[in-house]
């Protein structure tokens, strides 16, 4: 009896070798054949709403296209297949990037701000520009420093202001708090009234030079709510580090050569956290009315963060 099923998982086992044998073959005259067309397919791919309506198609390509991607073409849930067919585009974004940007320092003109603008709203799925409604700051392109953390409330201090990760982040923990309050207050008017918004504003905020906008006198009434919680794309040109972020202060003061500045989780999300702690950056207003992009750090994938 034992030689009996000792033989027929021998028969088996020879099958099924026989049958991956004849598989793999087949696999590979098929790709042999049509390898321009599927080089094609994975260039371009997905096209959701195609490959969903071939599924022999999709068998056929099933072993070259990474499972995720074959997935999340299937699930019906969209947050869900945005999350699983993601795909960071760094190395492009900076190819593309460092055709526009200049190496000097320097305000960008006009044509430059556009292609600029054209290429971040590409690679982030969001209305990015230098400008709203003819309303900007007085660069797109500077130096940005390092600033303190910001009071949150009346009560907010440095023995309770920080998780237990940041707490162990020596950069984050040392820069200390700054002793006024950002431009426009408090960021809750009490403790009980503090919550998850309050904290990501002031954890992703930077200060701009909101005072030297232009026609900015001239246009009190329009800048006086623009720059309030504004939403900005800031974007470190060498490295493609990148950060959502929210104007909360005003400033650096122009003799101090900087352009503007970030907190301390801003700048360590843009490699900027030795050494001097500052450096070149792009940042361009993020067009977001109903407040749906998350702050924080984020990756050219071709759709930012959505809460």
């Amino acid at each position: 009896m034992a030689r009996k099923k000792a033989q027929a998982r021998s028969h088996y086992h020879l099958l099924k070798q026989k049958w991956l044998a004849r598989h793999r073959q087949a696999k590979r005259k098929f790709h042999k054949k049509h390898k321009e067309a599927l080089d094609w397919i994975i260039e371009n791919f997905p096209a959701k709403e195609q490959l969903a309506g071939s599924a022999v198609g999709m068998l056929m390509l099933s072993n070259l296209i990474p499972t995720s991607t074959v997935l999340g073409s299937l699930l019906q849930n969209p947050v869900e297949t945005e999350t699983v067919s993601t795909v960071d585009k760094t190395n492009q974004l900076l190819d593309e990037l460092n055709q526009v940007v200049p190496d000097k320092m320097r305000p960008l003109n006009d044509e430059e701000e556009v292609k600029i603008s054209a290429i971040l709203s590409k690679y982030f799925g969001a209305n990015v520009s230098a400008a709203v409604n003819g309303l900007r700051l007085n660069r797109s392109y500077g130096v940005i420093g390092a600033e303190q953390h910001l009071v949150r409330f009346p009560t907010d201090n440095m023995a309770t202001h920080l998780d237990a990760v940041d707490r162990n982040n020596k950069m984050i923990y040392s820069s200390g708090m700054a002793p006024g309050r950002g431009a426009w207050g408090y960021f809750a008017q009490s403790k009980t009234e503090f919550g998850d918004l309050a904290r990501e504003r002031e954890k992703w905020y930077i200060a701009v030079q909101t005072f030297a906008a232009p026609n900015y006198n001239a246009r009190l009434a329009d800048y006086r709510d623009f720059f309030k919680w504004r939403k900005m794309l800031v974007l470190n040109p060498k490295t493609g580090q990148v950060v959502v972020v929210d104007i909360a202060d005003s400033g650096p003061a122009i003799w101090t050569g900087k352009h503007l500045g970030g907190s301390p989780e801003v700048m360590y999300s843009l490699g900027f956290g030795q050494g001097s702690r500052k450096g070149g950056v792009l940042y361009f207003f993020i067009n977001d009315p109903d407040d749906k992009i998350a702050l924080g750090p984020v990756k050219p994938t071709l759709n930012l963060n959505v809460k």
